[in-house]
């Protein structure tokens, strides 16, 4: 039983550990596009009130076939996009995605994506220790912000 009991209690103390990590939310959005658009973009500002280091490393959607963390590049006069895989915050740094720039791409969607609507992204992060965790976000569907 007291194996029962520390084990649980250290399940405990590694969910609080994880949830004292998870980033403040602001400003979340996704931008609605015409019908039967492949691809939309969401955007939200996240500030890591922690004291560790965490690196935003990807997103889901079960939504979309597809998501990944994308900025939004000039070259040469041209505009492209260029997949992001890691995008650490500091401690106390603020991460924002904006038309434009950062932003999370969502491919695929599995059904109609409409304003009003709400889409649930969850985000993926890992700290400089190995320590792996997500965050669920709601984005309401908005033409603009």
């Amino acid at each position: 039983m007291k194996v029962v009991y520390v084990f649980v209690l250290s399940l405990l103390m590694l969910s609080a550990q994880a949830s004292d990590l998870v980033p403040t939310v602001d400003n979340a959005w996704l931008r609605a596009g015409p019908p039967n658009a492949n691809m939309l973009a969401a955007y939200v500002t996240l500030s890591n009130e922690s004291e560790k280091t965490i690196t935003l490393v990807g997103a889901d959607s079960e939504a979309f076939g597809m998501t990944e963390i994308h900025r939004t590049l000039e070259v040469d006069g041209v505009f492209k996009m260029r997949e992001q895989k890691a995008l650490p915050m500091a401690a106390g740094e603020s991460l924002t995605m904006a038309p434009g720039g950062l932003h999370i791409m969502l491919m695929m969607p599995k059904q109609a994506i409409e304003i009003g609507q709400t889409v649930e992204i969850t985000l993926n992060y890992e700290t400089n220790e190995g320590e792996s965790f997500n965050q669920t976000i709601q984005f309401p569907v908005k033409k603009e912000q």
